[in-house]
């Protein structure tokens, strides 16, 4: 987790060896502070969400986008007792309520369900997928895919591009397809909107394996749309 409370303000560590409790599980916090990597905090006994995974740099420049209180909140399934922290959820408490999870590795189409499930429990989700090409061919493809000149339409104002996913696997766009929160995806300075199922019959689908369609927005637009001031999803 990058944030935590120290006293009464919540922030991430500033040297190593601090310490502080978690105010979600009240395990013990330590100050980690990478030379390569983002500073964070790490739970002595594990982290007490499951769902929890490494951030850096791309994870740490979204979250700073948006006040400290959306930042890193902690939701609690009142039946189950469940526990995860969302990466950002604004409008807390009112009809508008938002969680957006910001995702950098590689996730299985259960996980996704499962926090699909978990995070749309009175909240409205999206999920910003970050497309790069680290350790994967992934950025390639998804460059070698984008095609928004052969077929355009335009729904509710917006223009969306249907396309052909171009790498030899289909599963990762056909995931993200099945989802049922928003899907965003980031690739370096660009953002596009992931037409889901509801969208997509709009646009004359269902789309076929490895068929997709996408909108593209800007960064402004994009954090509109999460705080409901525009919207980006036809619905």
């Amino acid at each position: 987790m990058l944030y935590a409370c120290v006293g009464d303000q919540k922030r991430a560590p500033l040297a190593k060896g601090e310490r502080t409790t978690c105010r979600d599980c009240g395990g013990l916090l330590t100050a980690v502070m990478p030379v390569e990597n983002t500073p964070h905090w790490r739970h002595k006994a594990g982290d007490c969400d499951p769902w929890s995974e490494p951030e850096g740099p791309w994870h740490l420049g979204w979250k700073e986008l948006f006040d400290m209180s959306c930042r890193e909140i902690a939701l609690r399934d009142p039946m189950t007792g469940e526990l995860h922290r969302a990466d950002v959820l604004v409008g807390s408490g009112t009809s508008r309520a938002t969680v957006l999870e910001l995702q950098h590795s590689s996730i299985s189409e259960d996980e996704r369900n499962a926090r699909e499930a978990f995070y749309r429990q009175g909240h409205r989700m999206f999920w910003l997928v970050h497309i790069h090409s680290e350790s994967s061919f992934l950025g390639t493809y998804f460059s070698m895919s984008l095609d928004f000149g052969s077929r355009v339409v335009n729904l509710d104002g917006k223009e969306f591009a249907v396309m052909r996913w171009m790498g030899p696997s289909k599963q990762f766009i056909e995931k993200w397809k099945r989802a049922s929160a928003h899907v965003f995806f980031n690739a370096g300075p660009y953002i596009f909107y992931l037409a889901g199922q509801g969208v997509a019959s709009r646009l004359g689908g269902p789309f076929r394996r490895g068929e997709f369609a996408l909108c593209a927005l800007s960064r402004d637009e994009f954090l509109r749309a999460v705080r409901w001031e525009d919207s980006a999803t036809p619905q």
